[in-house]
């Protein structure tokens, strides 16, 4: 079992409530391309983000696709797994880095998805760890009582936003676009051994790391993005690997026991590095980053979607717990833990 290290206190839990994953689904950019596309698009030698960050291609969205758009898609493949209508959710929780506009995401998610009116529709920030909010958030409305069943929804446009000439090519050549959603129900009312059951959430701040990411609107339209890339890897490892630390000694779980680590991916190359840090198998990172880019609030998700498929796959007594970990602007980290049901 590791150790906490001397002199850190023990980060905010969430309270555990009894709350499966019983179902998930994931939808990407229909547009994916080759990353020497994206270095000419934004001037960098052709080959840069292979060769530097490790990604190989990137999924854009394509037109009529956006980020509602998406996210329905991604709720209608979670329903469909869940043997579920839509009539039977309580709330919707969508998270997005990108979708600014009024309504909320969640509401025109709502109206998409022809939820009834006494489904509530709610909105949470925290761009990438956004999805580990939102599910801290449905964890506490099932645990409460107030609902039984939640429809969790990311969704990101980056391709629209950081646009060759108004960012800079280090930071908007990462991103790509997609969409990931869950059903999450009582486990108590699931009725069934399949799915997997969360664990507590605790989330930090490290201030001293605010300024290393950030962006904002200009008056003509552009972003002014302040982004030390070093730095912000740097801290992005240590947090990480910092939060799992505390998972793996507030769960009680070996990390050595662990099937699958659902992580934000900045890029490929800084996964791996973290694996070696860690003492992980690369094998247990599914490789998002790699093929579709930053996804963004989406990608901690695109990450977990995998690795709950990859468990499905296995016979029951087989599957292994998942570790979640995550951080956005701010600097914000958090982390988590599911188990599979007995």
């Amino acid at each position: 079992m590791t150790q906490r290290p001397a002199g850190d206190r023990e980060p905010q839990l969430t309270n555990t409530a009894k709350v499966s994953v019983i179902s998930s689904a994931a939808v990407a950019g229909s547009h994916v391309i080759p990353s020497e596309e994206v270095d000419r698009a934004f001037g960098m030698p052709a080959g840069k983000l292979r060769s530097r960050a490790g990604i190989e291609s990137l999924a854009y969205a394509a037109e009529g696709e956006n980020e509602p758009a998406l996210g329905a898609r991604a709720a209608e493949g979670a329903l469909r797994a869940a043997s579920r209508g839509a009539q039977e959710l309580d709330w919707i929780v969508a998270t997005s880095e990108t979708h600014h506009d009024y309504p909320s995401l969640s509401a025109v998610l709502h109206s998409r998805l022809l939820v009834g009116e006494n489904c509530g529709a709610l909105d949470v920030g925290g761009a990438c760890l956004g999805l580990l909010n939102a599910f801290a958030v449905a964890q506490s409305l099932i645990g409460s009582g107030r609902a039984k069943t939640i429809l969790v929804v990311t969704a990101d446009i980056h391709s629209r936003t950081l646009t060759p000439g108004r960012v800079a090519c280090e930071f908007g050549g990462l991103f790509g676009d997609g969409a990931r959603a869950f059903i999450l129900r009582n486990a108590a009312r699931n009725g069934s051994s399949e799915g997997y059951r969360l664990g507590d959430f605790l989330f930090c701040c490290a201030r001293q790391y605010a300024a290393v990411i950030q962006v904002s609107d200009e008056k003509d339209g552009s972003l002014h993005v302040q982004f030390d890339g070093e730095a912000l890897s740097r801290a992005a490892i240590t947090r990480m690997e910092k939060v799992l630390t505390f998972v793996e000694l507030r769960s009680g779980i070996s990390r050595a026991s662990v099937g699958g680590f659902a992580t934000h991916q900045p890029n490929p190359r800084l996964v791996a590095l973290l694996a070696k840090q860690c003492s992980f198998s690369p094998e247990t990172f599914p490789p998002i980053a790699k093929t579709y880019g930053n996804l963004g609030s989406s990608t901690c998700g695109a990450a977990l979607h995998e690795a709950l498929r990859n468990a499905s796959k296995q016979p029951r007594g087989d599957r292994r717990p998942i570790f979640l970990a995550s951080l956005g602007p701010g600097l914000l980290f958090g982390g988590g833990w599911l188990t599979p049901h007995d």
